[in-house]
């Protein structure tokens, strides 16, 4: 079996001598049109991959389209452009002249691999589509440390990166399997979430065909058996094993003379065969094994493995995506590492292996033996655990399971190949809280009132990740994606609770509304210290983006004037997001004040919480120099003081969303509400609320919830790293604490005695006292008022 080598170091030098070649395509894109009509496919294995079944579904709905099919020189050349040829494509040779201008003169290039799958010096100001070739269980691109293996000096090393974010820049549109592979992609590719859709792997819909249709995957076995051995059985088990490359090392799983001899002598007494596939880049050398019961397919064989894999009863693999397009066949998988600790180690996994195989991992042919004794009992336990397990891996993978993702594919396309007129209505709202992380904040309690005022006003959402959820009627768009981009430009209204971003500049005629995300405590933009010139120059370029701001109070409009230099007008009409907490408020028989109990009730069920337990809310801000949500209270440790009569919810500041939660360390009586889509149902659902100098205080005060502060850093926060904007230590509606166990015992007082407790009394009238400044607007109908404001303003339905 010929095999072919590839190592990331060669191939980065290689890149790096290419800088005059792709500086002369970059030049001449820029003058040289394209034609909307013609098309490039490429792809790193030859013909075949997802760029085969959307070139074929693209030949079929458009007859006219000029569809080239890039051609790699090699042994393979004359091979490779008969195969194009005899599907209908007009073969070109890559690495030509004619290669390059055809390439350059096209407007939409297909690829698998990367940009190299055609010409990769003509691929700029084209409409670039990367399908990739499976989903990464891997490290892939930038997200693996092999990728930029190059031992040059530490310049050379910086422009190696930067040539490759700027090919990942090249690409319009990367297709994903599933959300788990999309959020994979926008790390590896280091793009924006609108830049990977969610559309299906077009790779699998001959796959797809076959596990829908029992005589599909007969007719595929049939096939298989003609390319090893007519006189395969069938009724013998037909087991596949294919292992991943090795980034250019060799196989570590290739068996031994003793592991061979007892491997087939499982086979045979399991009438099974065993067909090696090495991975097109790998190398193995399985040659001593091949015989009556073992069998090579190798890519010369068979180019493209996945419409094959129907043929197979059982597939043996450790790292490689096919496992994902297998587990569509709802057939066992046998997991075989060797080399795990290495691998990870090198390469890196996305995930503990161990969650990705749900546990089994063996690690030696003895083992993988034993399991394929199992796996050709067709009514064993272990064969129906296997088959419940590939179930539950396909549909983590796999976002759509009755094929059409060339379609889909295509589809996108056209859509990014539509004008912004086109798409989004130009009456339309665009809505986005904390740059796309969250539906929530001050633009949903608008957005709730637009809805139910205008329901017919086109509405749409900034969303980072397919599993937000946007309200009813909203349309979701990916940041930085086209469908955003456009809903931007077009909208009439655009609705932020934060910076802008991507040197947006407004038109004339759109009104953005800042509502921004808090009562600010600490100093924001021109007022931190220590503010640079830049930085200065880019807060007030921000705030001109503006046409008026949100305010809750007076104090907040005086720091707008001075933090942002903002002079447009300011509403200053309290927090629609506060609307909620301020009709929950309700007095009992005795006029105490307290949060109407269905209320609590449904915020508690959101949340998880238990109804016989007290609340502790934890909810800190953020510091610049900590990775992760604050926990200088351990919440753990908080909770084991507290005792069972105690349940702690601690939510981490929105800008440490991204990094990770809090561990709970398996304490029931701990729960991470960080990603939870709305503070609100944990300030609803609380007795007590801990902070430090979030603006979360403001909002408590809304629903009178009880305050203290866990402040141990207070002079070294307040002195050097944020400031305050007023005497907080001397207006605060709450005890500022320094350890936890006075949180312990503050809690333990409330809980004894609720507001009667000596540390409520002492300081309701300091609460009393911030009612009174900070939410002075805040009765309930804030989102009404901004809306009349936005209807002067021409929104209409």
């Amino acid at each position: 079996m010929s095999t072919s080598r590839f190592h990331f170091a060669t191939g980065n030098l290689a890149k790096l001598l290419s800088i005059p070649a792709y500086a002369f395509g970059w030049l001449l894109a820029w003058f040289v049109p394209r034609r909307r009509d013609r098309w490039v496919f490429g792809s790193g294995i030859g013909v075949g991959e997802g760029a085969l079944e959307v070139a074929k579904r693209l030949r079929a709905r458009e007859p006219h389209a000029e569809i080239f099919w890039s051609i790699a020189s090699g042994e393979h050349n004359e091979a490779e452009t008969a195969l194009a040829a005899a599907e209908g494509f007009i073969p070109l040779q890559r690495d030509t002249w004619r290669g390059f201008w055809t390439t350059l003169r096209a407007r939409h290039l297909i690829v698998t691999h990367g940009l190299g799958d055609v010409n990769r010096y003509a691929p700029f100001r084209a409409l670039v589509v990367q399908l990739w070739h499976g989903a990464p269980l891997k490290r892939i691109h930038l997200d693996s440390p092999v990728t930029m293996t190059f031992s040059g000096p530490a310049p050379l090393r910086a422009v190696l990166r930067r040539m490759y974010l700027r090919g990942t820049r090249q690409v319009s549109l990367f297709v994903a399997g599933s959300v788990e592979s999309a959020q994979r992609m926008r790390s590896a590719f280091r793009v924006q979430p609108g830049k990977v859709q969610v559309l299906g792997d077009a790779r699998d819909d001959q796959l797809i065909l076959q596990a829908a249709d029992p005589e599909r995957a007969a007719a595929t076995r049939r096939t298989v058996c003609e390319l090893l051995d007519p006189a395969i059985a069938a009724t013998d088990t037909i087991v596949l094993y294919a292992p991943t490359w090795r980034d250019g090392e060799t196989d570590a799983a290739v068996p031994t003379i003793a592991e061979a001899a007892a491997l087939i002598a499982q086979l045979e007494r399991s009438r099974a065969h065993l067909v090696i596939r090495s991975h097109p880049l790998g190398e193995g050398d399985y040659a001593h094994l091949v015989g009556e019961r073992v069998h090579l397919l190798s890519s010369e064989t068979a180019r493209d493995i996945t419409p094959l894999l129907g043929a197979f009863d059982v597939l043996i693999t450790d790292y490689s995506s096919i496992a994902v397009d297998f587990s569509l066949m709802q057939r066992p998988i046998i997991w075989f590492a060797p080399d795990l600790a290495q691998y990870e180690a090198t390469r890196g996994l996305y995930e503990p292996f161990h969650v990705t195989t749900a546990g089994r991992v063996d690690a030696t042919w003895g083992a993988v033996q034993t399991r394929i004794a199992r796996m050709c009992e067709v009514g064993s336990q272990e064969r129906r655990e296997a088959i419940r397990q590939a179930k539950a891996f396909a549909h983590r993978f796999h976002e759509f399971t009755s094929g059409g993702s060339a379609d889909r594919v295509l589809d996108a396309i056209a859509r990014l190949d539509t004008p912004a007129a086109e798409l989004v209505p130009a009456d339309a709202v665009f809505f986005e809280s904390f740059y796309g992380r969250q539906v929530s904040c001050n633009p949903l309690a608008i957005d709730r009132e637009i809805a139910a005022r205008f329901p017919e006003t086109p509405r749409y959402w900034s969303i980072t990740s397919e599993n937000q959820v946007v309200p009813a009627g909203a349309v979701p768009v990916l940041v930085g994606g086209h469908e955003w981009q456009a809903a931007r430009k077009r909208a009439a209204f655009i609705i932020v609770n934060d910076w802008l971003r991507f040197g947006f500049k407004p038109q004339r005629r759109q009104v953005v509304l800042q509502t921004w995300h808090g009562t600010m405590l600490k100093h924001l933009a021109l007022g931190r210290p220590h503010v640079s010139l830049r930085t200065r120059i880019a807060i007030r370029r921000e705030s001109a983006r503006w046409s008026l701001m949100l305010s809750q109070n007076p104090h907040s409009t005086e720091q707008f004037r001075k933090s942002y230099a903002f002079r447009g007008e300011i509403l200053e009409s309290g927090y629609p997001r506060d609307d909620r907490l301020a009709q929950a408020v309700v007095q009992d028989r005795d006029g105490v004040t307290e949060i109407n109990p269905i209320v609590r009730r449904a915020a508690r069920d959101a949340l998880g919480v238990p109804e016989s337990t007290r609340v502790l809310l934890y909810a800190p801000t953020w510091r610049e120099r900590q990775v992760g949500p604050s926990d200088d209270l351990d919440v753990n440790a908080l909770a084991q003081q507290l005792g069972d009569d105690w349940t702690v919810i601690a939510r981490g500041h929105t800008r440490t969303h991204d990094l990770g939660g809090y561990a709970t360390r398996g304490s029931g009586n701990v729960i991470d509400v960080s990603h939870h889509p709305d503070i609100n149902d944990a300030l609803l659902a609380c007795d007590l609320l801990v902070t430090d100098y979030s603006s979360v205080m403001f909002d408590a005060a809304v629903s009178r919830t009880p305050t203290v502060f866990f402040a141990p850093d207070l002079a070294a926060y307040r002195d050097s790293e944020r400031g305050f904007t007023f005497d907080f230590e001397r207006e605060a509606p709450g005890p500022i604490l320094t350890t936890r166990a006075a949180v312990v015992e503050h809690a333990v007082a409330l809980a004894a005695a609720g507001d009667c407790a000596p540390w409520r009394e002492a300081y309701a009238p300091a609460a009393a006292a911030w009612r009174e400044k900070f939410t002075p607007f805040d009765d309930g109908m804030a989102a009404q008022r901004v809306v009349d404001a936005l209807v002067e303003r021409g929104l209409r339905g």
